[in-house]
């Protein structure tokens, strides 16, 4: 009888312990058919539709970028016109209003776009409501600047030349004739969208303001003393410069001698090429008595907004005055 008794509890603990392991999930052997199932609902079955969606985009970056443009400007607005078998943008927008005194051309600078964020922007977009249809031209491009590396094992050898620029001046980005023949093609770019835009311009008859920037008006100035485009009525430029020293020392000389009605507007952060010749400019002007030459100084750097609308309110005013449209 004693014997019987410890085999008996015995038994009872071993099929205790079987019931509790029964009961755990833990030490379940899983379901296949319960496994296959939340493998269905983690990861979906690959098709070829969803395969073609989750792959990147392979359109060209230009596409890409001609479709943003579009995103925001209305279709109205987007003009093209073709220089060298390459499309370009020409952003057009019509009069404001009862006024109908004519068009202003605004090329941005270089290295910009059409519809240039900061000053030109806002002047295209708020000089039609004065009387004046604006034709925003694509600018002309900057090469690409020039990358040196030394390689490692050549930082502590000791060189072989010696400068040639000046120490108080920067040093040059590109050969003189290689800035040269960039400039000249510069040139020839403008000229070529300059002469495209009679078709579109005779939907808004009247006078020609030409309103410029930066390098952009450099350029313009020197193409305008060749007589490589034609006149305008008014001519707007805003801090003036070019990078080429002697070109940039040409600029008041030509500017003088410009015989339509000149607005030289200059901002307190315009381009230190652009500052060294203000002075010049102007005083220039009053010696070779250029009648119709006025120089306008903002007391505002061009990032602050409110400079934006006070030279508005001089192009508008200058524009009218000196064209005889008002």
């Amino acid at each position: 009888m004693v014997r019987i008794i410890p085999s008996i509890l015995s038994l009872a603990l071993a099929l205790a312990s079987a019931s509790l392991l029964a009961a755990d999930p833990s030490t379940q052997a899983p379901d296949p058919n319960t496994q296959a199932s939340e493998a269905s609902t983690q990861a979906p079955e690959t098709t070829p539709q969803n395969a073609e969606t989750s792959l990147p985009s392979t359109a060209p970056k230009g596409q890409a970028a001609a479709k943003r443009t579009s995103n925001y400007l209305p279709a109205n607005e987007i003009k093209q016109i073709t220089i060298d078998d390459q499309p370009l943008e020409l952003l057009v927008r019509s009069w404001e209003g009862r006024k109908k005194l004519g068009a202003a051309i605004i090329l941005p600078a270089t290295n910009g776009t059409a519809d240039a964020p900061g000053l030109m922007a806002f002047v295209r977009r708020n000089i039609n409501a004065a009387g004046w249809a604006s034709l925003s031209l694509t600018p002309p491009t900057e090469p690409p600047a020039p990358n040196f590396a030394t390689p490692a094992t050549e930082v502590t050898s000791a060189g072989s030349a010696q400068l040639s620029s000046p120490s108080n001046k920067p040093s040059q980005k590109v050969k003189p004739e290689q800035s040269n023949k960039h400039l000249l093609e510069q040139e020839d770019f403008l000229v070529k969208s300059m002469s495209q835009l009679d078709s579109v311009g005779t939907d808004f008859p009247g006078k020609r303001v030409l309103i410029t920037a930066d390098q952009s008006a450099g350029l313009l100035i020197s193409l305008l003393s060749q007589k490589k485009i034609a006149d305008p009525d008014v001519l707007i430029v805003i801090n003036p410069y070019s990078e080429d020293e002697a070109r940039n020392q040409a600029i008041a000389e030509k500017l003088a001698k410009l015989t339509m009605p000149i607005l030289d507007i200059q901002s307190p952060d315009g381009h230190p090429a652009s500052l060294e010749t203000a002075e010049q400019r102007k005083s220039l002007a009053v010696t070779l008595e250029a009648p119709n030459y006025r120089q306008t100084t903002l007391a505002l750097n061009l990032d602050n907004e409110s400079a934006w609308q006070n030279c508005l309110s001089a192009i508008r005013g200058f524009a009218a005055r000196m064209s005889g449209a008002n």
